[in-house]
Order: structure tokens, then sequence, then C-alpha cells
């Protein structure tokens, strides 16, 4: 199913609009992980002690991967008070009025694309400061829930500014 443009979404304001993460991202996360993970059980046969680490570290994204693929473990809620992030089934919210302007970074090592943003609310909290060292905002979307990362800011951007007219 192709994706919305971010005008059709904008064009459902005051929502509430519902967005949903890649089923085929993480099944390639699922599969991923099970052929990685293979390799560390190979490792492990081989008397190589590595093999443990390989083994545990991919059978944990193999793991990500089937959850995600779990419905309702992951998606995205624009309403006009603010949007809600579930991942892993964990649910986040945040109000417009606290949150920055949306922007495209690239994150290190793998030089990977995410939407960030700063959140007024937790700007002195552990995790917003290790946030801010890695990404130069507090806040992070943790997917692009079917949109280019440029199309997400977009959207996420637009709703902000028609929601913070309102108020």
């Amino acid at each position: 199913m192709p994706s919305e443009q971010p005008a059709a979404i904008l064009a459902r304001f005051p929502g509430p609009v519902v967005l949903t993460p890649s089923r085929l991202k993480f099944l390639w996360v699922l599969l991923g992980g099970v052929v990685l993970g293979f390799g560390g059980v190979i490792m492990i046969r081989q008397d190589k002690p590595l093999g443990w680490l390989v083994f545990g570290f991919f059978a944990l994204v193999a793991l990500v991967g089937a959850v995600m693929l779990l419905p309702g473990a992951g998606r995205l809620l624009l309403d006009a008070e603010g949007f809600e992030v579930t991942s892993l089934f964990r649910k986040h919210r945040c109000r417009w009025v606290d949150v920055s302007a949306f922007e495209v970074t690239r994150l290190p090592p793998a030089n990977q694309k995410m939407v960030v943003f700063d959140d007024a609310r937790s700007k002195d909290s552990a995790l917003a400061k290790v946030s801010r060292s890695l990404a130069g905002r507090s806040g992070g979307l943790p997917d692009s829930f079917g949109l280019s990362y440029e199309d997400h800011a977009e959207v996420m951007n637009g709703w902000r500014a028609r929601a913070t007219a309102r108020a």
C-alpha cells in the first residue's frame, strides 16, 4: 500500500490520524537478525566464544523485528493536542506546545536519518542529554511511518503549526 503524501495527511487535521511503521522494514529486521544470529550459532559450534555475543545481539535484533510486526506494537497518533508514539508497545505522548520544530538529522556511526525535535518537558532528563549529544536534539521519532524522513518532518511541522495556531 503506497503511503500518503504530506498534503493529504495535513488535510486531515485536527485528526486523529494514525500512521504505522513499514511492516516490510521490520520483516527485514527479523530476517536479518535470524540470518546473522545463525552466523553466531556457527561460530559457537566452531568453539569461538565471540559467537555467543554475535548470537545474543542478533537474537535481540530478531526479537525486536518480530515484536514490531505484531498489531499495535508501533504507531504514530496525531491529534490537535499533540502526538503519541508507540514503539514496542510502549507509549510516549508529547503536546504540540511543548515541542520545537522538527528536522531531519543523521546519526553516527551509520549515518542513519532520523526526525528530531526538542521537548521542553524532558530537556533535563538523562535520556534527553544523551539524545542531544548524539542527535543535537532532546527527542526523536523512532520511524518515518511510511514517509520519507523529509516528508515526515514536513507533516510534523505542518501539524504543529496548525495545532499551535488554534491555541
